[in-house]
């Protein structure tokens, strides 16, 4: 038996005041990969589509679909996403009526019976699939009832059934790693529409979860828990990897350095092996800082870091619960730059609480700053996040609002959305449009010899 699995494009990110670039073509997609090899590993077949890296042709999709015996997809929350999962979702069905269609991603962790409905599915299965896939497939084939799968919604005729809650998988050395292979048609590494990655890119995941509790982030909604795999079984992957001829690494986990001690250990291990890899971490912290681990980090390879910074002024910080401070943002990203990582860092622009004076206190902060690239996004209530969950109890947003902007007419900030994309223009203006900015960053990719950021900035501002 063959699954298909598709992975539908990501929304197009407004990135400045004149040009949206696609996000698409950065990391492959593990979720997909984790559940493909699962099912390789008991005897099925298993094929993926990266939408972020092709283009979406009909009739290339009706052919693999026709070739397929059950197709899967992932949901993101999100009105473009969910565009274009629906219009998949509908090509699916007028393709082959009957051929059963699984979905599963964060959107069915906060919507499984809706997400089920909205795109006409058999199966929607509620948070990690790992461990579900397989019976699943048991139960396609005859062999099982879907009624005794944990974490599942269902048809049953006219009806939509839902089964007692899946155990979270506590132990994540015991998944086998990505199907890498079912992807490498594709090539990774892209960035704002430009190829950074050096090489061969691949990403990989260490842990799942965070421990912090961020007002703003609906995670631990998904993740419920932090877990994190073992130095050996990180160090094996990681091992196969450049067995495979990777030359760049991308560490997805939403908190890679949160166990400082087992960071350094994984550098240590790649040092002593002498394992010739550029590593890009995508989400750290800021109170991650570590001397010590930053010297291991950059005899490693790591290249690129990535900080969710938030905001430049203390009251907002505080608000969004970030436990950190001003100073440590700073140290963090001088330790970086001293460390020759391309540091880059994103702030929100429009909490609740935020004053056009917190706002130009946050730009001018970001000015302040020797990162590499700066991202400004509009704030939003998350679902499953606690500022969510409030407004929700309040009455300014119903349950079924997954993503609500920032908007002072509904008592949801003090600002407009229209007026809050004008901050972000002006943000990005003032921070881009900044002489000393690209006179550093010149002399940077001179001395570097590495002048991939500058056709990013170039590609950016090119006309449309």
């Amino acid at each position: 038996m063959k699954f298909l699995f598709i992975y539908p494009p990501s929304r197009v990110m407004d990135i400045g005041p004149t040009k949206s670039v696609s996000v698409g073509g950065h990391v492959p997609p593990l979720g997909i990969l984790y559940l493909s090899k699962m099912l390789e590993n008991h005897g099925y077949e298993a094929e993926v589509i990266d939408f972020n890296s092709e283009e979406l042709n009909k009739e290339k999709l009706q052919n693999r679909i026709r070739s397929a015996d059950v197709v899967g997809m992932s949901l993101f929350s999100g009105e473009m996403v969910q565009e274009n999962t629906g219009k998949i979702a509908q090509i699916v069905r007028e393709t082959d009526p009957d051929i059963p269609l699984i979905v599963g991603g964060p959107h069915c962790c906060y919507y499984p019976d809706t997400a089920l409905i909205d795109h006409n599915a058999d199966i929607s299965v509620k948070r990690e699939a790992d461990c579900t896939i397989v019976p699943i497939a048991e139960a396609i084939q005859g062999k099982r009832e879907l009624s005794t799968i944990p974490g599942i919604y269902y048809r049953e005729g006219d009806q939509i059934k839902q089964t007692k809650p899946a155990e979270q998988i506590k132990d994540l050395d015991k998944l086998p790693f990505p199907a890498r292979h079912l992807v490498e048609k594709y090539e990774y590494g892209y960035m704002s529409g430009v190829k950074f990655s050096i090489g061969k890119a691949t990403s990989m995941m260490t842990s799942r979860g965070c421990p912090h509790k961020c007002r703003f982030c609906g995670l631990h909604y998904i993740t419920q828990s932090y877990r994190m795999r073992s130095v050996e079984n990180i160090t094996q992957e990681v091992q196969e990897i450049a067995d495979q001829g990777y030359n760049t690494l991308i560490i997805v986990d939403d908190n890679f350095l949160q166990q400082k001690k087992k960071a350094q250990e994984i550098m240590e291990y790649i040092i002593k092996n002498k394992i010739d890899i550029r590593i890009w971490i995508e989400n750290a912290r800021i109170d991650s800082v570590d001397r010590v681990l930053y010297e291991k980090m950059r005899d490693a390879g790591v290249e690129s870091i990535y900080y969710g910074i938030e905001s430049g002024t203390q009251e907002v910080l505080d608000y969004y619960n970030k436990r950190i401070t001003l100073s440590m943002i700073r140290e963090a990203v001088n330790l970086s730059k001293e460390m020759g990582f391309y540091t880059n860092g994103s702030f929100i622009i429009g909490a609740p609480i935020e004053s056009r004076k917190h706002i130009q206190k946050t730009i001018k902060f970001a000015k302040s700053l020797p990162l590499d690239a700066v991202f400004f996004y509009d704030f939003q209530y998350l679902i499953g996040s606690p500022i969510w969950d409030e407004a929700v109890k309040e009455g300014k947003i119903t349950p079924d609002q997954f993503i609500v902007y920032s908007d002072s007419r509904k008592n949801l900030g003090n600002f407009t959305p229209e007026e809050l994309k004008k901050f972000l223009s002006n943000a990005f203006i003032s921070y881009y449009v900044n002489p000393k900015l690209w006179v550093r960053e010149l002399a940077e990719a001179i001395s570097k010899k590495d002048f991939r950021l500058i056709k990013i900035g170039l590609n950016i501002f090119s006309p449309m």
